[in-house]
């Protein structure tokens, strides 16, 4: 069960990257409060298999440039 603090820490910082788009954006807030993949695709009327796409490229973006980002520090110290 996430803690409400856990929740919000990971929504604000969801909402603040700017390489996700919209849709991205939207599908991870929504996983994180535990709705399912089948709800969410009779939202945007697509399969729960596309939306399962929609956030693992997402996840894959936020792991890009938080990888990049680590990097960036341990060149400059």
């Amino acid at each position: 069960m996430r803690s409400n603090r856990t929740l919000k820490y990971f929504s604000f910082f969801v909402k603040k990257i700017p390489a996700l788009s919209g849709k991205e954006r939207e599908v991870l807030l929504k996983r994180l409060r535990k709705k399912t993949l089948t709800s969410i695709g009779k939202n945007y009327g697509v399969t729960e298999g596309r939306i399962r796409q929609i956030e693992r490229t997402a996840l894959l973006k936020i792991k890009s440039k938080s990888h990049q980002l680590a990097l960036f520090r341990k060149s400059r110290n």
